[in-house]
């Protein structure tokens, strides 16, 4: 049974290789978007303002300009709309008075657009005035709006007019527009969250993919200057990963990712995530904790070393036999020799 040791352990690291070395799927969800194409004729200039600050009951000018980029010429209706901004953080989408009501960072109807109706002629470019008048009571904090441009094939008088023929046949054609971002003076709250900060609980290699959100709950827009630090399991940061900065309207979530590009790592670490925000310099943190652990790296050391210490039990064994052969053996000559001593004295006696 001793003798057979050898042979069991090293049947038992040829299974230890094979699983090592077998690899592991997992499965994946690759999600394809189609993109159509879109063929753009008109093109807003800016595409969004600089924030204008102002104060309750004050007036204020600015300008933007369209260009039409096809080969006709365009008749261009524009309007003032509020909006939302849409689940991806990012999108905004307009909204009908009535829905902006009750928003308290509504602004279409302090803004009044100059012309309203023009005709631009191909790759020409027309220049609208917007005035904003702020009321006396307007509350404190962010404002926003976007101010839209639409092609019509309808007449002046038509789109004058506003009849539900001509809506219908504006709302298929291209709309580009201008997001206007007004702060009203005052006593602004300023506060945010990080949510929802995710991440795999362990990972064998890296890169390890981090996502969040930041909740706004402030009376006007942020652009958080984000990073994630990664510390090891003594403390120590590993990396320190900046994350793009972008807007958070108020009372919105926008979810932000990052990724932790190390590779190789043992051990427990931890993902600090830092969101600097507002005109004092508010911080918002979370913390998320995972592993890394290879373990198939781990397992072929293991099986190198298992294998080191079996080769050195059978060539000790083999070793120790062939000594125990000629330990035999010598004994064996040593008691002929004595053997052929005594018969050697018994003759001269």
């Amino acid at each position: 049974m001793k003798n057979n040791l050898p042979v069991k352990l090293l049947a038992f690291v040829s299974v230890i290789v094979c699983l090592a070395t077998t690899p592991f799927v997992f499965a994946q969800t690759v999600e394809e978007n189609s993109v159509k194409d879109t063929d753009l004729k008109l093109m807003a200039i800016p595409p969004r303002t600089e924030v204008i600050s102002i104060a309750p009951g004050e007036t204020k000018q600015f300008s933007i300009r369209l260009r039409n980029l096809s080969s006709t010429t365009q008749t261009i209706a524009t309007e003032t709309q509020d909006f939302i901004i849409s689940d991806d953080g990012k999108t905004p989408i307009p909204i009908t008075e009535q829905e902006a009501a009750p928003l308290h960072w509504s602004l279409a109807q302090w803004l009044t657009v100059a012309p309203t109706i023009a005709t631009i002629n191909p790759n020409q470019t027309a220049l609208y005035n917007i005035v904003i008048q702020a009321p006396e009571n307007a509350l404190p904090g962010g404002h926003y709006a976007m101010i839209l441009h639409q092609p019509t094939n309808a007449t002046l008088d038509e789109l004058n007019n506003k009849d539900e023929t001509i809506q219908t046949q504006s709302s298929v054609s291209p709309k580009v527009g201008t997001l206007v971002y007004v702060v009203v003076k005052g006593n602004v709250k300023e506060e945010a969250f990080v949510r929802n900060f995710q991440g795999p609980q362990w990972v064998e290699l890296g890169p390890v993919e981090m996502s969040f959100e930041i909740e706004n709950l402030s009376d006007i827009h942020i652009a958080p200057q984000t990073k994630i630090e990664i510390k090891n399991f003594f403390g120590q940061t590993t990396d320190s990963i900046a994350v793009e900065s972008a807007n958070v309207f108020p009372y919105a979530s926008r979810r932000f990712s990052a990724t932790y590009d190390q590779v190789w790592g043992l051990g427990p670490y931890r993902a600090i995530v830092t969101a600097a925000y507002g005109s004092e310099g508010k911080i918002a943190t979370a913390t998320l904790s995972f592993w890394m652990i290879p373990y198939r790296l781990i397992l072929t050391v293991l099986v190198v070393i298992i294998s080191i210490i079996a080769s050195i039990i059978v060539i000790r064994r083999h070793y120790l036999h062939r000594t125990d052969i000629k330990t035999k053996q010598i004994e064996i000559l040593e008691e002929r020799v004595k053997e052929l001593e005594r018969e050697s004295k018994q003759q001269r006696g």
